[in-house]
């Protein structure tokens, strides 16, 4: 097994006391091994109730929700953990194993052999079952209320959430899945290193807050500094702006000309690490426990299996956002391989998660982190490999690929990565389908790559425009039901489509520039997420002059997408939908997140000449009005459909949509669209 640490205990600026310190697999066994090291060793199951008020869907039935606790061990000198960050610096028990916890949510039919036979495992984010919500475009919960569209239940799907993020137990509805992961140690002395926080807008709750305490309080051994837009040059917040509250707290008098989008960067000497790799570990090992072991250590039978018998055959991932990112980098370091050298998931469908992966496996990790143009920019999570294919960095030598070590333990899992155009400015997508020479590549064959001409929908707080209003959950659920049906029944999934280099569907931001239409008040704006590679011995990172060539899609004459999953709304647009940029007062003409913006058509012919608008207007392209709008509109639908890109369901509701959505373009005032 090789692992895929590079390490970080290392170049993460760390030490000890303040100094500088240390394809196909076989046979598919139905029974883990006795006595396998990492393993779940208890499962406690705490409540057991009838889910979304003893609803009855369908030839399945009820179903139940079930809440628990799980117990495992990880064995730290075993090869398949040698990559999780400071396992052999935790407390071990009597056995020599690292025992920890976490919390459990399982989803079933009541009676489970009426199930369709899959886990639907949700890699959550921050403790929440988000994609969960997605599915049902409902609430996150069990309730009555929340079976929303019942996409899950209707079809038998077994859905199963665990932790792997520490933190602590939370109360709520759906309470957050979480995990007690331990704190590493040097043989029981306190480890410290350098550790840097990032903060915008000093009324938000987080502001000022560190991730690990302080070990002193000497403001000398620490630097605060602020900056307006991501490239400007760092300033100083002098020492009588800033001071500790606590070792866990920060308050910082804000500078004059600052906003609410001015970046704060503090770098500080920090103790206590946790060990977040483990949670790679987590959900690896209660997974491989839910398909493969009757029961636990103690003879506790396992819920998911009937008379000592799975009753699940397939497992398929997914996850969203930080959720997507883990699941790209769960493959990447190893860990879908479980003790017994089996695969763990079949398949995984991650969502907006770009080239990225995660800060989560090192010392001093954030797990909370995410890296775009303008925030946390600077943090560990999008270096090389940044593509399933293995290839060469001619930036630093190296040779790799996200599946390199599933292919050489035979453990790779079907993959279909779901992106939005914000994940070509502002997460360096196209390394997905480049190398990282700009080259097109081809991605290996377990692996489809679909960017939506849409955003992902995250609101339009801090951004000058309203935001993309298409919603990318069905074009979710669609990944899924393909996912599904390639593992199982070897039923090829839609084909890659995303811009490409090599039919110049993806084109350079200048190219870009050019093809953008005459909006006179909304003029072109370059800026996207470079990258170059970091330098992680310092704090904050140095990173190199040459930078990685990054593509964005090329634009039609609306300055809309031109390639990649074309949705309804871009195939018979109401508007130009394009990247976000931030509004005046929040560091004004850097990337707005990872959110998509509207900017409507003129109504007709006569303002639009007015504007000097080069788009046509709503009365040119649909001469026919709402008839014709609703016509086109559910065309492309009923395209994306024969495509497999869109679920004939999900089509049929949207289109019922279309009138509604032409009523509202057409009667908008002037003053709500500028």
């Amino acid at each position: 097994m090789q692992f895929r640490r590079h390490l970080l205990t290392v170049v993460l600026g760390i030490g000890l006391s303040g100094s500088p310190g240390a394809g196909e697999q076989a046979t598919q066994e139905s029974v883990s091994p006795p006595h396998a090291h990492s393993r779940v060793t208890r499962l406690d199951i705490t409540s057991r109730e009838a889910a979304f008020g003893g609803r009855s869907f369908g030839a399945v039935g009820a179903y139940e929700i079930l809440l628990g606790t799980a117990t495992a061990v990880a064995d730290p000198d075993a090869p398949l953990n040698a990559g999780i960050v400071d396992l052999d610096n935790s407390p071990r028990n009597a056995d020599g194993l690292v025992e920890y916890t976490f919390e459990v949510d399982i989803l079933k039919p009541v009676d489970i052999t009426r199930g369709n036979g899959v886990l639907v495992y949700e890699i959550n984010n921050r403790g929440r079952n988000i994609v969960f919500g997605y599915f049902h475009e409902a609430g996150r919960g069990y309730a009555a209320e929340n079976a929303g569209n019942v996409f899950l239940m209707n079809q038998g799907y077994t859905y199963v959430s665990s932790g792997w993020l520490d933190g602590a137990p939370g109360t709520g509805n759906p309470r957050p899945v979480l995990a007690t992961l331990p704190l590493a140690t040097d043989d029981g002395r306190t480890i410290t290193g350098t550790s840097m926080e990032e903060w915008q807008d000093p009324d938000s709750a987080a502001f000022g807050r560190l991730t690990y305490p302080a070990v002193t309080l000497d403001k000398t051994v620490a630097t605060l500094t602020h900056r307006q837009l991501q490239n400007d040059p760092r300033q100083t917040v002098p020492a009588d702006q800033w001071h500790y509250v606590d070792d866990r707290t920060v308050a910082v008098t804000t500078p004059a000309g600052s906003d609410a989008g001015t970046i704060y960067e503090f770098v500080y000497e920090a103790r206590n690490p946790i060990v977040h790799g483990l949670g790679f570990g987590a959900m690896r090992d209660f997974v491989s426990f839910a398909r493969y072991s009757p029961a636990d250590d103690r003879g506790v039978p396992n819920p998911l299996f009937v008379d000592g018998v799975p009753e699940l055959d397939h497992v398929v991932a997914v996850g969203s956002s930080q959720s997507g990112r883990m699941a790209r980098d769960f493959v990447y370091q190893g860990f879908n391989e479980d003790s017994a050298g089996r695969r763990v998931f079949d398949g995984m469908t991650p969502y907006v998660a770009g080239a990225r992966r995660t800060f989560v496996n090192a010392r001093f990790a954030q797990t909370g982190r995410y890296t775009r143009q303008h925030e946390d920019h600077n943090y560990p999570m999008d270096e090389f490999p940044f593509t399933f294919a293995t290839t060469t960095d001619p930036l630093t030598g190296r040779t790799d690929g996200l599946l390199a070590a599933c292919t050489a333990s035979g453990t790779c899992p079907n993959i279909i990565q779901v992106d939005a155009d914000s994940e070509y400015y502002g997460a360096h997508a196209s390394l997905i389908v480049t190398d990282a020479t700009g080259q097109a590549l081809e991605l290996p064959p377990n692996v489809r790559y679909w960017m939506l001409a849409t955003a992902h929908l995250q609101g339009a707080a801090g951004c000058r425009d309203p935001a993309n209003p298409v919603q990318p959950w069905p074009y979710y659920r669609a990944a899924l039901d393909a996912m599904v049906q390639w593992v199982r029944n070897g039923v090829e999934p839609p084909a890659t489509r995303a811009p490409s280099v090599a039919d110049g569907t993806a084109v350079t931001v200048e190219e870009q520039g050019e093809q953008y239409p005459a909006i006179p008040d909304r003029p072109y704006n370059s800026t996207i997420s470079e990258l170059g590679v970091r330098d992680f011995s310092v704090w904050p990172p140095k990173e190199s002059e040459e930078r990685y060539p990054l593509f964005v899609p090329k634009l039609d004459a609306d300055g809309n997408l031109g390639a990649g999953v074309l949705v309804p709304e871009v195939a018979a647009p109401l508007s130009t939908m394009g990247k976000a940029i931030r509004a005046a007062g929040f560091a004004e003409g850097d990337l707005c997140g990872v959110n998509g913006s509207t900017i409507p058509f003129p109504r007709t012919r006569d303002e639009r000449m007015e504007l000097g608008d080069s788009r046509l207007s709503l009365e040119e392209r649909y001469p026919g009005g709402e008839a014709e709008y609703v016509r086109r509109y559910g065309e492309a639908a009923d395209a994306l459909v024969a495509e497999r890109y869109l679920l004939p369901a999900d089509a049929e509701t949207l289109k019922a949509s279309a009138a509604a959505a032409w009523s509202a373009a057409i009667a908008a005032p002037e003053d709500d669209v500028r």
